[in-house]
């Protein structure tokens, strides 16, 4: 089949491309070659995608899983060969009843058999299951056997037999054995079907009684079973071609579900990283549905006794002047993804980074009890992990760390750049326990010292002397000095044990237990600042792994892993026995729109099968003219059907050979099939045309008989007690009964039985035409049957009779034999016309659960997709995912010449927030920002924001950035009004803000402000923490403009003198303020924007550029545009949508210094 080869070829490609590349290890325990292509397979390639790389199957595994799932799927049409057989074995102990008892008793065997198949089928002792399975790789031959066996001593026990006796049984077994038979080709094919075709031709002949016409009977008999086997063969590998597509298709589904699977476990590696479990499978639900509420969706929750840790590096403004920000972002990173270590081993919840400060929680989402040991123990290896920024900055740097322990409003704000924060006032009481501290130590509450169990000595610390609100808060304040009970690290178990290991079968071994105690004995975060590390050191001493053994032992999990769950898919796919749940009795699916599906879909090349009713027609010429009466007009009526045969096949099987026919006959194909009423129509046109052409052929051999009184009267006269038969004459006109008489020769050639064998093969024809359903083709079987039989036994009584004679007057009349054969046939056919319907359906449903699975994997991965491109930028996601093999420590930065930062912050929202209970403990606070930072991000969803990002809210402050575009390629000698466009836009976004605060004010009737800051200049953007990514921009550009909203007033924009340059070539005009003090920078001269000119329209350049640039949605996301605003990614192209507030309760909010968060790297 061409799509069949198609399809090899393409994987075979594949798996050639896969291992072209060169490994990296030489050792391979399962050799993973590319087979030649000259090799005889089954299914071509064996490529398994796994996302981080290509696991290459090799081609005898897959070929093997291959036969396996064939077999198996081939064992259900077992029982109908079964049923075929016991059928006929009824009609020879029923029938023929003058048979001899050896004859008789033959057929018990096969009976005994047939039941003993069916031993421990269903039951759930796995002792005759495993019985069972032996007995169904036996089973097949010995049926086989016992049908050869049966046939046999049927032919040679009867007294009298010729060859037209059992000649229907011998060619529907010929196609039963092919069809039902779960066996391979090969054997099949060379073995079973030779000797099958052999032993049915050659066994009647020999034991046949002396006739004139064995020869000619012999050549009809050889015809009539080579059709049957041509049409088993055909069907067969129809079915093979099914069963294969069907391998294919789950194996190329299960390449892409891994495919899909890791790329969403490593979306979700990262998801979980930044947003806590529980947060990140809420939004996945609520992603995409619609929400009725006032209020947009807040992922907010609250949460008592947590111990919130603050860390600042003490000093680190001094050494950053010294630096390049690209420098100072590498050793954050390393440092902090020590830290990210630090919080995994002793259960903390990572927050946030600001700059050089680190906050982290421990108790929440998950309550514990000993959320203060641990985060004691984690600020105490913070400042032993100072120690490294001091080697390398060659610094007197130190680290300051402060803990409190009360409750916390932990969640996210906005729809865009989500990051998990905590807010209430302990939040801030823990920021201003940092403060208040002293360098190199830990500085606790009384609250968190209440929760330490005794496990730590300390001494009091009088912080409250040093910080007003500490004191306002009633709070006293402690240093621990000493750890009283050690903290028990699993890693470090694992190193004690990997040691006692190495001590054991070492000679030195008194010397290292020694080592041991003393280690024992000292500081635990000492030993365990880098347990993991030394874990890993241990490791690669011992030789447990090598950097080559684990890749290769990756690969051999990977190919296994595919291996198994290829073969656990395949192995689950029992449909036959499953799909009774999803179909009525008639085999319909349950559910109507899976009817209709299945109704209009057509499996490739289902139209071939139609050849096996030309092929039928055609025999009817060849075969007549040996053992019938050569008539013109015979010949004539078994030929003209031959034409619209012919022309309906030719209609419908020409789209299956696209590559060989025209176009345009190709296509008229393909629109005939595609209209399921029509190729139905045709089917059973077709059908009937060989069934009634054979029925009309009987009642023409009875008329001319007859009419040319071949027979004589004397010959009738002598099969006394039979019943006067009709005389067909008056039935035709005068004048074509002369005709008749003149075209039939002289010869005298009567053999009525071949009739009814003939119509053997034509049921075998019908009932495997796949363009109808079972139950018109059991109408179909059941009527052609019964119209032959009704002729055998009411029309063609005489002619039987004469061929009773020459079996010397049988009990049972031969016509009855013929006809109860022929119903033999007709029922098993039925019911292998239903089993054969069934298969299809069961394939066809395989093929819906695939797409359904890939489906919902993929928008499982979509739903990750949006929510992973929500936490961070498009470029920086799609950096994370791809490079799955990257250390945790890697830095991902990239810098940037010419960008601007806003920040903007609403400065009297604190003076609203409150923990009173009116305000559900200053939820309602938060849910009423939630709504405004909303808003503030649905502008960006506008098209002329397009290139500005969120980089962070830092409580409600609002830091976005413009000109971090990767794409954004400009000459060197652009104009200034070309090169900062973007930043003009980023002054009319900040506009923007101040007008979207406006309406809520104006709906909430509350008078919330913005100060807002602007500057332009280089920075670093990047991400510290691979672990948890955190992504930030950082340099003087980042600072100064933090200073501009720190230092600036109410309801204004603050730019420096050299931004203001630039902004009044757009037409702002400007304010100037004076010179203000900048922290680290001296005095700068700053102004105010007042606003546009309208007289100066925007620069062309600038639309120019923003028209030229690339959407912000790199990649497509199949999302509807009703999705709510709520949740809002780079992937998702909603419009803008204006939302209102409700009236919000009066409130106060703090989270930390503002004022310190703004200042990075400071």
């Amino acid at each position: 089949m061409p799509e069949e080869k198609s399809a090899a070829t393409n994987l075979e490609n594949g798996q050639a491309t896969a291992s072209s590349t060169p490994s990296k290890t030489k050792r391979q325990k399962t050799p993973t070659r590319r087979r030649p292509q000259n090799e005889g397979v089954v299914v071509a390639g064996g490529v398994g995608i796994t996302g981080g790389g290509v696991v290459i199957l090799p081609q005898h595994v897959l070929n093997e899983l291959y036969h396996n799932y064939s077999i198996k799927q081939r064992r259900s049409g077992l029982k109908w060969f079964l049923f075929a057989a016991v059928l006929f074995n009824v009609w020879t102990i029923c029938i023929p009843w003058q048979q001899a008892l050896p004859t008789r008793a033959c057929c018990w065997p096969y009976l005994l058999l047939t039941g003993l198949l069916h031993i421990g089928r269903r039951s759930e002792r796995p002792a005759l299951r495993r019985f069972h399975q032996s007995l169904l790789t036996v089973i097949p031959r010995a049926l086989w056997f016992l049908s050869m066996l049966h046939f046999a001593s049927y032919v040679m026990l009867q007294n009298s037999f010729s060859p037209r006796d059992v000649l229907g049984w011998a060619i529907l077994l010929n196609f039963l054995i092919y069809v039902t038979l779960p066996l391979p080709l090969i054997f099949l094919g060379l073995v079973i079907g030779f000797c099958t075709y052999f032993n049915c031709l050659s066994l009647p002949v020999g034991f046949s009684r002396p006739d004139p016409q064995l020869s000619e009977q012999a050549a009809a008999n050889a015809v009539l079973i080579a059709t049957a086997a041509l049409i088993g063969l055909l069907y067969y590998f129809m079915g093979e071609a099914k069963q294969k597509r069907a391998f294919l298709e789950a194996k190329k589904s299960l390449e892409v579900k891994m495919v899909i699977e890791e790329q969403s476990a490593e979306q979700e590696r990262l998801l979980l990283s930044v947003l806590p479990k529980h947060v990140a499978i809420k939004m996945r639900e609520d992603l995409g549905s619609s929400s009725s509420e006032a209020f947009k969706k807040i992922y907010m929750s609250r949460h008592e006794n947590v111990s919130i840790l603050y860390a600042d590096i003490v000093g680190f403004t001094a050494i950053s002047s010294t630096y390049s920000a690209q420098d100072l972002v590498k050793m954050l990173n390393e440092l902090f993804a020590r830290f990210d270590r630090l919080a995994e081993k002793y259960q903390q919840l990572r927050i946030k980074i600001l700059g050089d400060c680190y906050y982290c929680i421990s108790g929440a989402p998950d309550e514990r009890p000993d959320h203060a040991v641990l985060c004691v123990h984690m600020g105490l290896s913070m400042v032993k992990a100072i120690k490294y920024v001091q080697q390398k900055a060659n610094s007197p740097v130190d680290m300051r760390v402060g803990i409190h322990t009360g409750a916390v409003l932990a969640g996210i704000l906005g729809q865009r750049q989500w990051q998990f924060d905590v807010y209430s006032k302990d939040v801030e009481l823990a920021n201003k326990m940092e403060s208040s501290g002293k360098a190199g130590r830990v500085h606790i509450s009384d609250k968190t010292l209440a929760f330490l169990s005794g496990e730590f000595e300390v001494e009091p610390a009088f912080g409250e002397k040093r910080e007003e609100l500490l004191r306002i808060a009633g709070l006293k304040t402690y240093f621990i000095t000493k750890v009283v009970k050690p903290f028990a690290s699993p890693c470090a178990k694992k190193i004690n044990e990997s040691k006692s290991e190495n001590a054991n079968h070492s000679p030195d071994s008194t010397s290292s237990n020694e080592n041991n105690e003393s280690n024992d004995n000292g500081d635990d975060n000492d030993a365990t600042l880098d347990d993991e590390e030394l874990l890993a050191q241990s490791a690669t001493t011992n030789g447990l792994a090598t950097a080559a053994a684990v890749e290769d032992e990756e690969e051999q999990i990977k190919l296994e892993n595919f291996k198994q769950r290829l073969k656990d898919e395949l192995v689950t796919r029992d449909g036959h026995e499953n799909l009774t749940k999803d179909t009525n009795i008639f085999l319909r699916f349950k559910n109507p729109q899976l009817e209709q599906s299945y109704a209009v879909y057509r499996e490739p090349y289902s139209s071939l099968p139609l050849l096996a009713a030309l092929l039928v027609q055609c025999i009817d010429v060849l075969y007549s003219y040996l053992v019938l009466p050569r008539s013109t007009l015979h010949f004539i009526n078994i030929a003209a059907p031959l034409v619209p045969i012919a022309m309906l096949v030719a209609i419908s099987i020409a789209e299956s050979f696209s590559g060989m026919l025209p176009k345009f006959f190709v296509d008229v194909s393909k629109r005939f099939n595609d209209i399921t009423f029509v190729r139905e129509l045709a089917a059973i046109i077709i059908a009937l045309t060989i069934g009634l052409s054979n029925v009309i052929d009987m009642f023409f051999f009875v008329t001319f008989v007859r009419t040319e009184h071949i027979v004589s009267e004397s010959e009738f006269n002598a099969t006394a007690g039979l019943e006067e038969v009709p005389n067909a004459e008056h039935l035709l006109p005068a004048s074509f009964v002369q005709q008749m008489r003149d075209a039939v020769p002289t010869e005298r050639v009567l053999y009525p039985s071949y009739l009814s064998n003939f119509g053997v093969l034509i049921l075998i024809a019908i009932a495997v035409i796949a363009q109808l359903t079972h139950l018109t083709k059991i109408l179909l079987l059941l009527s052609i049957a019964a119209l032959h039989c009704y002729f055998n036994v009411f029309l063609m009584q005489d002619l039987y009779a004469l061929e009773d004679d020459l079996a010397h007057q049988p009990i049972i009349s031969t016509r009855y034999c013929a006809s109860g054969l022929l119903l033999v046939a007709a029922l098993a056919l039925s019911f292998l016309a239903r089993h054969m319907d069934h298969e299809d359906r069961v394939i066809f449903k395989w093929k819906t659960e695939v797409a359904e699975q890939k489906e919902t994997a993929n928008d499982m991965r979509q739903r990750n997709e949006a929510l992973v491109y929500n936490v961070l930028p498009v470029h920086v996601a799609e950096h994370f995912m791809k490079n799955t093999k990257r250390s945790h420590d890697d830095l991902y930065s990239q810098s940037y010449a010419e960008v601007g930062v806003l920040f903007a912050s609403m400065p009297n929202f604190s003076d609203f927030y409150s923990e009173e209970t009116v305000n559900n403990q200053g939820l309602e606070c938060l849910r009423f920002l939630n709504e405004v930072i909303s808003d503030f991000d649905a502008l960006l969803e506008l098209p002329q924001f397009q290139d500005i990002i969120k980089i962070k809210t830092i409580g409600s402050t609002y830091m976005g950035a413009s000109g971090i575009n990767l794409q954004r390629n400009l000459r060197n000698d652009a104009a200034i009004t070309e090169r900062w466009s973007h930043l003009a836009v980023l002054v009319d976004f900040a506009l923007e803000l101040k007008h979207a605060l406006q309406g809520i004010n104006e709906q909430s009737f509350n008078h919330f402000v913005l100060k807002m800051g602007i500057n332009h200049g280089p920075i670093t953007a990047g991400v510290i923490g691979a672990r948890k990514p955190h992504y930030d921009i950082w340099g003087n550009t980042v600072n100064v403009a933090s200073r501009m909203e720190s230092t600036g007033k109410a309801g204004a924009i603050q730019v420096t003198e050299e931004t203001c340059n630039i902004l009044q070539q757009f037409g702002y005009t400007f304010q100037q303020r004076g010179l203000v003090a900048v922290k680290g920078k001296g005095q700068l001269m700053t102004y105010y924007l007042q606003g546009k000119s309208e007289s100066n329209s925007e620069p062309k350049p600038a639309i120019e550029l923003h028209e030229s640039k690339p959407e912000a949605t790199p990649v497509s996301l199949d999302v509807t545009q009703e999705l709510e605003v709520d949740i809002k990614t780079p992937l998702l192209k909603l419009k803008a949508q204006d939302t209102a507030a409700q009236d919000a309760p009066v409130a106060h909010l703090t989270n930390g210094t503002v004022a310190e968060s703004q200042s990075l790297l400071e």
